[in-house]
């Protein structure tokens, strides 16, 4: 995409290529943090810094190019608007990142694109980039708790709210190891049922270090409307609240 150009309500599929997160490895979690952030932040600014072409030998046209980390690193990525069901979606394909020094990047982005590495079946969407590099959504912007999964089975469901440790509103709005993690922490000492425990096992079955006081305002959010953006590459409806800001999630 060129400068001054936008997606729709500045929302974008984000996804990686597998050489990304390996380039990531020789970073500290807080260059990790602000480079995902200025990557996330494209959804704002798809066009990033400069378009890139075949010069020099190095096939890169079509891509483009995003310095981060007071411009010592460059991101080379890809932006463009899908049309699916009629509908525009945008969506960001991220190569790799390296070092500015000696078009670092570049090379490392041409050498990628030469071998034929780059398989869309392979692509990993942003969220499970930052669970693979240990970096919590919202250090990067983003809120990691306005999803909302695909429910459990009904069963599940009914079982749980049959024994007493989830009504069932909560529930269905858990996924299947949410619900399985609510219903064997949901009982106190004596084995009666514990609706708080019970949530507050399924919640950090979801993620690691939630605060209890958090646990109303994260079901409350899962209750509101889906953004439901259907995402070309992942075949799947966003799963994220109606309106979010950034990237659109499949699962």
């Amino acid at each position: 995409m060129r400068a001054g150009e936008r997606f729709p309500d500045d929302q974008a599929y984000v996804e990686f290529n597998d050489a990304f997160v390996e380039s990531l490895e020789p970073l500290t979690v807080a260059q990790r943090e602000s480079l995902l952030a200025d990557v996330v932040a494209l959804c704002r600014n798809p066009a990033g810094a400069h378009p890139l072409s075949n010069r020099g030998g190095q096939k890169l046209a079509g891509w483009n190019t995003l310095d981060v980390l007071q411009k010592e690193y460059r991101v080379v990525f890809a932006s463009r608007i899908d049309m699916v069901d009629g509908a525009p979606v945008g969506m960001i394909e991220v190569l790799v990142a390296g070092p500015r020094r000696a078009e670092a990047a570049y090379d490392m982005a041409a050498a990628l694109v030469r071998s034929g590495r780059i398989d869309p079946d392979l692509m990993t969407e942003v969220w499970e980039v930052l669970a693979l590099v240990e970096v919590v959504a919202e250090d990067v912007g983003l809120d990691g708790w306005d999803y909302r999964p695909e429910p459990a089975p009904p069963g599940m469901i009914k079982a749980a709210v049959v024994a007493g440790i989830l009504d069932e509103a909560t529930a269905t709005n858990l996924s299947k190891d949410e619900l399985e993690a609510a219903m064997t922490h949901g009982w106190d000492a004596s084995g009666n049922p514990d609706p708080v425990a019970a949530l507050g096992a399924a919640m950090r079955r979801a993620r690691a270090g939630v605060d209890p006081l958090d646990l109303t305002r994260i079901m409350s959010g899962r209750r509101e409307p889906r953004c439901g953006a259907i995402l070309k590459r992942a075949k799947r409806p966003c799963i994220r609240r109606e309106g979010h800001p950034g990237p659109h999630r499949s699962n």
